[in-house]
């Protein structure tokens, strides 16, 4: 009887090995979630100046709708303040420092010689991009920038099908583009899109009807600055409308950086790494829709890349210094609540000056090399008006210290970079938008 009752538990233990080994067989083959993806970057768009994010002001009606059935990260800030260095890092979810994509077009520095050649950063060709990754997924990849930033020799091109850059031809331009595609994009099985809109860039447009004129001079930028969120808001609804993207897509709504509106004594980006030039909008809205839900912890746009992975169900890659914000919709924060963020600019016109920013809760810590170090508490002082360094010393010093030991201590990838050639027209072009500074 002994004999057989071992038997019998020696069977139903084998039953239950092989049932786990089958379960786990399982789980490591499941199927891809076929979900498109819509990747949307609005340039040098600040998240304070959409009524979604609480601006008194109705500034994008579709965007705000939208995030109604979406995830809102109330406090996601960019890796840097410039195009290029911030973009790359949302292809790559690597800081700028690491992927070495510190500057793009960098016409300011030979601005004076005529016509000269230039040397723009681009992405290292073993890093694995957001295009090449969903590529190898068995997506059909297409993308569309209207900033020259954001192109082929930049190493942005790396794995998508299509791709067309522009220099800020507008909103109205990148759908008329998107739509003749349309037939091709729809053909595919599944499909990733990246479209890079340079609205609201300088120099701001006063788009009508939106615009109104303040009767003041010096609020008429930041009223054409609002009225071009209007407008490529408008637009951004049409393609929305026009693939149905309301069905089987998940699109992420997000911006390379922000902008300054004189808050700091300057207007424009890449100047300081002040909340103003780096906390952007950040909205996730997921196939079939869902309940509006806004999320308070601090995010970062490096968190997109490996957000989208473990939404289809791609594995995590030991690479992504980002975190997938997916734990963080299902309601587990804590980990996120303590988590240090960072950001990063470089800058080169006579003598190089690196910026280094570290968010870490309700603070933000900058510190401007060679110039000095600022701490201010975002909850009690929005607008960083208020030097609280000094005062509150133990804790900036903390969060230097957490910048500077991730700086050491991660993966750095050689600098790379390509001379780029300038024409009259396309010198003229940079000097518009800002990028030339004789």
């Amino acid at each position: 009887m002994k004999q057989k009752l071992v038997r019998v538990l020696s069977v139903i233990s084998l039953a239950v090995l092989l049932l786990s080994t089958s379960i786990l067989n399982i789980n490591c083959k499941k199927k891809l979630k076929n979900y498109n993806i819509v990747v949307i970057v609005i340039d040098t768009l600040r998240s304070d100046k959409l009524d979604a994010y609480g601006y008194e002001k109705i500034t994008a009606p579709f965007l705000t709708e939208l995030s109604k059935k979406s995830i809102l990260f109330e406090n996601t800030f960019a890796a840097s303040s410039w195009t290029s260095p911030s973009t790359a890092s949302i292809f790559t979810s690597l800081y700028p420092f690491q992927h070495k994509v510190l500057m793009g077009i960098l016409a300011h520095i030979n601005a004076k010689k005529k016509y000269p050649d230039i040397k723009i950063d681009r992405i290292p060709e073993e890093i694995e991009t957001m295009p090449e990754i969903f590529k190898k997924a068995g997506y059909s990849t297409f993308a569309i920038s209207d900033n020259f930033n954001i192109g082929d020799k930049q190493g942005f091109d790396q794995g998508f099908d299509k791709m067309i850059t522009y220099g800020y031809k507008g909103a109205e331009q990148v759908n008329k583009d998107l739509f003749s595609w349309k037939e091709e994009i729809e053909k595919s099985e599944k499909y990733f899109i990246y479209l890079h809109y340079m609205d609201p860039h300088g120099p701001y447009h006063a788009r009508e009807p939106w615009y109104k004129d303040p009767g003041n001079r010096k609020l008429e930028p930041l009223e054409a600055y609002e009225s071009e969120i209007s407008y490529v808001d408008s637009y951004i609804k049409k393609a929305y409308e026009e693939f149905g993207w309301d069905k089987n897509t998940v699109i992420v709504i997000t911006a390379d950086h922000g902008e300054g509106l004189w808050d700091h004594g300057r207007q424009g980006h890449g100047f300081s790494l002040y909340r103003e030039e780096i906390q952007i909008p950040l909205i996730i809205h997921f196939p079939g829709g869902a309940e509006g839900k806004r999320i308070k912890p601090n995010v970062s746009n490096i968190d997109i890349l490996p957000t989208l992975r473990d939404i289809i169900g791609l594995q995590k890659s030991d690479s992504d210094e980002g975190w997938s914000l997916l734990p963080l919709v299902r309601g587990e924060e804590e980990k996120y609540k303590n988590r240090y963020i960072f950001s990063y600019l470089w800058k080169k016109v006579t003598d190089l000056v690196e910026f280094k920013a570290t968010i870490y809760k309700n603070f933000h810590f900058q510190n401007k090399i060679s110039l000095k170090k600022e701490l201010f508490n975002l909850m009690l002082d929005h607008k960083e008006k208020k030097n609280i360094f000094f005062k509150a010393f133990k804790i900036a010093r903390e969060m230097e210290l957490q910048f500077e030991k991730f700086f050491s201590n991660c993966k750095k990838y050689e600098k790379k970079s390509v001379n780029y050639k300038l024409n009259k027209e396309r010198l003229e072009k940079l000097k518009t938008l800002g990028y030339v500074q004789e």
